[in-house]
């Protein structure tokens, strides 16, 4: 990511629209290790159609640049992600892309998954309803009210499964030795001063650091009922007897 500056967003901007590249600043981390903070890139000008997943490009975000990873092509819009974020960007439609960034290698690939764990894993799921628990796996419901409170009493490590997450459930595998909750029914970023802990649509809102782990059960940016994303959970973690609390 680059800083935000209007200014030089429109420079960059007006730039690349005659045709030529433009050297961009990158200010953060996200795309560490291809792209180390304090580096300068080259942006290209480039097709819409001709953008593909793996490429880097920059786009614009209200002030910022934005330098990131394409995942997918969704018709008129971009799902892309920072090598090193554990969510993804929301979607970024045509008219904001500025370019394609040259000569970033590829992200470096994740480990791979441990063996299913075997320590005691429980589910939250948060929200009014809470679907049966599928045998092997601890359910819990927990009202929206009562997320924030509860929180603090959990040990060990915490995952949260929301379509933004760019890892899949395998990742769930790589967890820590101990107890494992993960938290369905959320999602994720920072409220804003009028409807502070819930998001537009009223779901509990959490800021990204407030769990250990990011995964999520579906497509990138596609949410999967609770239903269904309860038994991928037990699925994944290998579960074959338990309880419901």
């Amino acid at each position: 990511m680059t800083g935000a500056d209007a200014g030089f967003a429109d420079l960059i901007a007006h730039t690349l629209s005659a045709g030529r590249v433009a050297r961009v600043p990158v200010t953060g981390s996200s795309m560490w290790p291809a792209i180390a903070p304090g580096s300068v890139v080259t942006v290209e000008p480039v097709a819409w159609s001709r953008i593909k997943p793996g490429d880097v490009v920059a786009y614009r975000h209200q002030d910022a640049i934005i330098v990131h990873r394409v995942v997918e092509v969704r018709g008129e819009h971009l799902i892309a992600a920072g090598d090193n974020k554990p969510l993804f960007d929301p979607p970024v439609a045509a008219a904001a892309l500025l370019g394609r960034v040259t000569g970033v290698p590829d992200p470096v690939a994740p480990p791979a998954p441990a063996p299913a764990a075997t320590t005691e894993a429980t589910v939250w799921v948060v929200g009014d309803q809470a679907p049966t628990a599928p045998p092997g796996l601890r359910l819990r419901q927990v009202a929206p009210v009562e997320l924030a409170s509860a929180l603090p009493t959990v040990t060990g490590t915490i995952a949260g499964l929301s379509a933004a997450a760019v890892r899949p459930l395998a990742a769930l595998r790589t967890a820590s030795p101990g107890p494992l909750t993960v938290l369905i029914g959320i999602r994720f970023g920072h409220a804003g001063a009028g409807r502070a802990g819930f998001d537009p649509a009223g779901a509990p809102l959490l800021p990204p650091e407030a769990v250990h782990l990011h995964v999520r059960a579906g497509d990138p940016l596609s949410d999967v009922a609770a239903y269904h994303a309860v038994r991928a959970v037990a699925a994944t973690l290998g579960h074959c007897e338990g309880a419901v609390r």
